[in-house]
């Protein structure tokens, strides 16, 4: 271990030299040299891992942009595309086998489906505004659908308007996504520390 050169990629965690002397000849030795290795893991985590990370929480927050300024659905999309190119980087690097597959390729492509319904989400969202709402909306949101007059004992039919609705919506959506990107990410990552 005298000559050994420092690696960026690994370290050595063990070395053990075993000496065995053959029984039927007595001149020959024979030597046993057991290394065990250590990734260093830096690399991947700064490269790889943060950044599909952060992309998966960011992906939630699609949902707090305003749908006025047209950006929701672009940001929706580069995101997608961003975790497409993740996949393909990812695919690229590991070894094709069938037979076992990356904890991190299976959460990448997790985040990437994750990323599928946030744009189709947005979409039904945008789309849903040229009719009025409907009932089962008005109920998820906890909206009233009737307000009752206390001083007449009138019955108005006043639906929400459209942007108290999608607020609501959007605030629900936001909330369930990023619930969901944080279990799946404290899983996956308690999952890797193993």
């Amino acid at each position: 271990m005298e000559n050994f050169e420092e690696n960026s990629e690994f370290e050595i965690s063990t070395e053990n030299i075993t000496e065995k002397q053959l029984r039927n000849r007595n001149t020959n030795t024979r030597f046993l040299i057991t290394i065990n290795l250590k990734r260093r893991p830096l690399f991947y985590i700064f490269t790889s891992l943060l950044p599909v990370v952060l992309l998966h929480f960011l992906n939630s927050f699609v949902f707090l942009l305003p749908s006025q300024s047209g950006e929701k659905t672009s940001m929706a999309v580069s995101i997608l595309l961003s975790f497409q190119l993740f996949l393909s980087i990812i695919r690229d690097s590991l070894p094709e086998n069938s037979l076992t597959v990356s904890l991190f390729s299976l959460y990448v492509s997790q985040a990437n489906f994750t990323s599928v319904v946030i744009v189709v989400v947005n979409i039904f969202l945008l789309k849903m505004k040229e009719k009025p709402p409907p009932k089962w909306i008005l109920r998820m949101c906890k909206m009233e659908l009737h307000k009752v007059d206390i001083v007449s004992d009138n019955v108005q039919d006043d639906y929400p308007k459209w942007p108290d609705i999608e607020t609501e919506l959007n605030r629900i959506c936001f909330a369930c996504f990023i619930v969901f990107s944080s279990g799946l990410t404290a899983v996956v990552l308690g999952m890797l520390t193993i």
